[in-house]
């Protein structure tokens, strides 16, 4: 699921992480539903790979979660 076999790269992990930095890339910090619902009416991604990209996002260290729900990029 990281990296798809077939020639579709906007299918992986990889492409919409990409787009969850995106969209809080600019802000202070933005809640995990709100990005989730813009990403959801634009790009009708799915929770369970929301859920993958966030996991990712966080295990490299690239965005941090507050106990509010709130996510932002790590400097």
């Amino acid at each position: 699921m990281l990296l798809p076999n077939d020639i579709k790269p906007e299918l992986s992990i990889f492409y919409y992480a990409s787009l969850v930095l995106k969209e809080i890339h600019g802000t202070e910090e933005k809640e995990i539903v709100a990005i989730y619902q813009l990403l959801k009416q634009q790009y009708d991604i799915s929770l369970k790979v929301f859920s993958y990209c966030l996991d990712w996002l966080y295990l490299i260290e690239a965005v941090k979660v507050n106990e509010e729900g709130q996510i932002s990029i790590c400097t």
